[in-house]
């Protein structure tokens, strides 16, 4: 299956994630890293300085990274450009 976010909205706001396999952890967070092959750390720094999220929760120490936009729109540049990333990679899972 080609890797593919979706999008949700909740009480901390929009999240996009891929959805299509969650038994196989195919919304872990470091999924986006490997698409764009960088480091999980080069990837929260890519994630700050490019997509600013407006709720973010690391715990390195559990290795878990969670983000969140106040705005559809903002979250959407995201998910976009992480879609047409996998597409263009043929990345699968």
């Amino acid at each position: 299956m080609l890797y593919k976010c979706e999008e949700w909205e909740s009480i901390s706001g929009w999240h996009c994630g891929c959805l299509l396999d969650l038994g196989h952890d195919s919304n872990l967070w470091y999924l986006p890293a490997r698409i764009l092959d960088l480091t999980p750390a080069q990837f929260i720094t890519f994630m700050i300085e490019n997509y600013k999220p407006d709720h973010i929760y690391l715990n390195a120490e559990k290795c878990l990274f969670f983000y969140s936009w106040d705005k559809q729109e903002d979250m959407r540049k995201f998910k976009r450009f992480i879609n047409a990333a996998a597409r263009k990679k043929n990345f699968q899972i």
